[in-house]
Parts: C-alpha cells; structure tokens; sequence
C-alpha cells in the first residue's frame, strides 16, 4: 500500500504528532506501508526538509491468520459524546470515517486479522464500565478484549489496582515513536509504570481538550481588541479575558432576569474551573523525579486564577448552562446568535457550529498573567478516554505488534484526516483559529490529580465554582488529609504492583 502525503503538513499536524522534527513522505515521492520494518528508525537526525516515513518496528513474518482483535470502547456520555476511535464498516465519503477504515484495512491485510470494537458506555468515576469490564477478565484469566479504550476515571483505579498491563513492557510498543503523545506518558508515568496512554491511534483526546471559542461579531460590535493577537504576543490572560467580557453582558429584553435570551461575557461549562487551575501551570497533583506523586494543587498562581475566574463570571456576566441544563442545545443556539463573547468548553464543542453563519474563532484558555511562561490546555477527566491493555492477556507480543502497527499507520491516515479536513478545513473558518488549535493540542495537560480524584478536589472546586465562592484555602485545608492519604496509597500500589 503507497502512502503519499505533503511534504510540509499544516503545523497543527506537526504540533499534535510529536515534539520532534519529522515530516512524511513528498507529493512527488512514493514509500511502503508504515507497517512494515524498518533496521534504523533514527528520528533524531529527521529534518522537516527531508521525505523520510517513519515504520512500525515489528517483526516481518508477524501474521495471525484471522485472530480477532478485541477493542472495548467505553467513555462517559453526555448527550452525544461516544467515541469509537476503531469503528467504520465501510468506506463512506466522512473523510475521518474513510481514513480509519484505510488504516483498519492495512493493519488487518499486514498482520492477518479482524478488529471489532465492544461498545459499552456509561458513567464512570473510577468503577465505571471499562473497570468492571477489565477487572472481572483479569480476575477470571479471561482473555476476551486485547485492549480497550477506557475513561480516565476508570483507568487511574484500573492501574492502582494492578489490572493493566505496564506499556513500556508491552512487546513492541515504542513509546518514544512521535505516534505516541510523548507528554501524556510523561504526565502518567509513576515510580516508571505506565499504564494507558493516547496519540495518533486515537482522536477522542484531541476532541476532549479545553479551548474557548470567541465571537467575531461582538469582537467587532464591542470594539475589542483582537484575541488572536493577544494570545500570539502573550497577552492573553485572565484579566484581558475579563476586561473583554466587561459590559458585554445585557439584558436583552428588558425583563431584569438574566436567562437564555440575554447576552453575557461567557457561556460557562462546570469543569472548565479544573481548565483554569491547569491554565496557570499547576496541578493538582504532579509527578516527582524520583517517580512519586505529589500533592501541587495549592499555590499562589492557583488562588489568584481560581479567585479571579470565580469572582467575575457570575450569573449575571456568565450563562452557568449546567444549572438550568445539561443540555447544550440552548447555549450552542445562543452563541450561534452572537449572546456571549465567549464559549469555554471542549475543542469537540466546534463540530456543533458546522452551520453557524456568524463567524467564531478558537483560543486557548489564557495565562494567568504575561509573565506566565506559555499556554497550558487540560484533557478534561470526565470525556477523556485512553488506550489500556488488560493484565491478562492471550499473546502479550501480538498484542503490543498490532497496537503499534494501528498507531504507526494513524499517524500517516487518521490524524492528517482528522486535523486537515475534518477539524481544520471542515468546521474552522479561517487560518488564525488553525493557529490557535496547534497552541492548544502541543500544549496539553494530563493531570493525575482529576484523574485520581484525589481529595476530591475536583468535585469541591467545581462545586466553590457553582457557588461563586472564592474561599480557595478553606476548602483545600479541609480536604488536605485525605488527599495527602490518597497520594500515599497511589504511590505505594504502584511501588508494589507488577
């Protein structure tokens, strides 16, 4: 199977598969499967202007003569986030369906086998369906799923408690290769175990990243500056971002409440609190060098971005959607008529304004201040999903052969599909917002804290946020003993599992 792609991909293709220098085969040029060997994958001495593809390292005679790889898909779902990074029966013009149908076909045709996906949704804060599903094989010696992708919930409890498989230990799976996201396995990895992970093979994780869509028109109508710029100059912050929204919230129609026929600064998702804390550069909890997890939630960067975000987008400057409704009909219509200057929610949030007509734009969630060095963009916990294997498993090797021949192909299909046509060019109306999206995805935040629910931080600060009470240090004094205990308890299950 050839491969042609261009030379210079769009940089958003380049900031989402790696932080080094690589680039895929020319226009002009012609190469061999990404499957296939290769005895010397040297990245290091790539350059952006070489036409050098990167292979699988896997063994030439791998073949397994119609073994059908199991996937689980599971996930939280909200309205209607499912996502099945595998699934696609048939080639069918959907320019991200036809992509993962290529890359299944070649993997399947390569290592002779069958993928199905097992979809099994449902809520999950840590004993969700993907961890009664991989806890109930693992205890039997049952081998029915090779992977699966998991939620982060049910991930983080899945590897404290020695049910999943220790990725750099997986046969032939590299994870220094540029289709596996280097800073997620550096944000979960603890004591050198790693345990589930994302990259190319999946999108989902691009879908569930914090960014804020902005309004073109009230940008115009309010004469502000422009978002672009700011975030480009390194002069998007917290208190450009409020100074924005100030006295752009009105009552429309005149009847003193504020509801969804008003206009606000913002409309505001719950979890978007978690977004801001990352925002600042801190987490809840952060990986030592020694290996170990520490509790970093509280610093003075963090009470100032949380007060600052709490203070200011009140229900009168900000439309709290969640409290009326989970549904994000009514909000998506209103941002669609130009009511908030602002959206704060998911990157997944653009494919619903395919058919807006007014114009929007994309940024990052700001800085606290222009000294902060860089933007930081957060996996929202509660969407994320990860790539898992079970502990238990048929053929360990076979297993680690075709999840990296899967990735190694997505990086070639899946992912140009997904950030060139489907986000990119499909649903974004301009080259600006393509800026803003390679800030954000080369940016990401995995933070163990949300994930382990540690102290239940997460829960009590959006609960504070909901409120609009700003008493930051009570609250995390309160909850600072069962969150150090929780710390303790991760760091001794992955001190002692194997």
């Amino acid at each position: 199977m050839k491969k042609h792609m261009k030379k210079h991909l769009h940089s958003a293709l380049l900031a989402a598969i790696g932080t080094i220098n690589l680039v895929a085969v020319s226009c002009g040029g012609t190469g061999d499967s990404a499957l296939e060997t290769t005895a010397d994958a040297s990245v290091e001495s790539m350059s952006q202007d070489e036409t050098t593809e990167l292979l699988a390292d896997i063994p030439e005679d791998a073949y397994y003569d119609g073994h059908t790889f199991n996937i689980l898909i599971t996930g939280n779902t909200e309205n209607t986030w499912k996502k099945n990074d595998f699934f696609a029966e048939e080639e069918n013009g959907e320019v991200l369906n036809d992509a993962r149908f290529k890359r299944n076909l070649a993997v399947e045709d390569r290592l002779g086998i069958t993928i199905e996906t097992v979809e099994n949704y449902g809520s999950a804060f840590g004993a969700g369906s993907g961890y009664l599903a991989f806890q109930t094989c693992v205890m039997a010696g049952d081998t029915s799923y090779d992977a699966g992708m998991i939620a982060g919930y049910d991930c983080a409890t899945l590897a404290c408690g020695g049910y999943l498989y220790d990725l750099n230990t997986l046969p032939y799976m590299d994870m220094t290769k540029p289709w596996w996201d280097h800073r997620v396995n550096e944000d979960l990895t603890i004591n050198g175990k790693l345990y589930y992970t994302t990259g190319d093979i999946s999108t989902a994780d691009n879908d569930a990243t914090n960014a804020i869509l902005f309004s073109k028109q009230l940008i115009t109508d309010f004469g502000l500056e422009d978002p672009y710029e700011l975030v480009k100059s390194g002069k998007w912050t917290i208190d450009k971002m409020i100074e924005m929204g100030t006295g752009v919230a009105g009552d429309l129609n005149g009847d003193t409440k504020y509801d969804k026929n008003d206009r606000y600064a913002a409309i505001i998702w719950d979890d978007t609190i978690m977004g801001m804390v990352n925002a600042t550069g801190s987490k809840c909890a952060t990986i030592q060098p020694d290996g170990t997890l520490e509790l970093t939630l509280y610093n003075d960067d963090v009470l100032s971005m949380f007060e600052k975000y709490t203070a200011f987008f009140d229900r009168t400057i900000a439309y709290h959607y969640q409290r009326t409704s989970y549904d994000i009909t009514d909000p998506v219509n209103m941002f669609a008529n130009n009511q908030a200057l602002f959206f704060t929610q998911l990157l997944d949030l653009v494919t619903y304004f395919r058919d807006m007509q007014t114009d929007f734009g994309i940024l990052p969630f700001p800085k606290l201040d222009e000294e902060q060095e860089g933007y930081h963009s957060t996996i929202g916990s509660w969407h994320s999903v990860f790539l898992a294997v079970p502990l238990v498993q048929e053929d360990a090797e076979r297993t680690g052969i075709v999840l990296e021949a899967l990735a190694a192909e997505s990086y070639y299909t899946v992912t140009p599909a997904y950030y060139e046509k489907t986000l990119i060019g499909k649903y974004t109306r301009d080259e600006e917002s393509a800026d803003m999206i390679d800030i954000i995805l080369s940016t990401r935040v995995y933070d163990l804290g949300w994930f382990y629910q540690i102290g239940e931080y997460n829960e009590n600060i959006m609960d504070m946020f909901r409120q609009n009470k700003t008493d930051f240090t009570s609250m995390y004094d309160t909850y600072k003993n069962s969150a150090l205990a929780k710390i303790e308890e991760i760091n001794e299950a992955f001190a002692n599992v194997n």
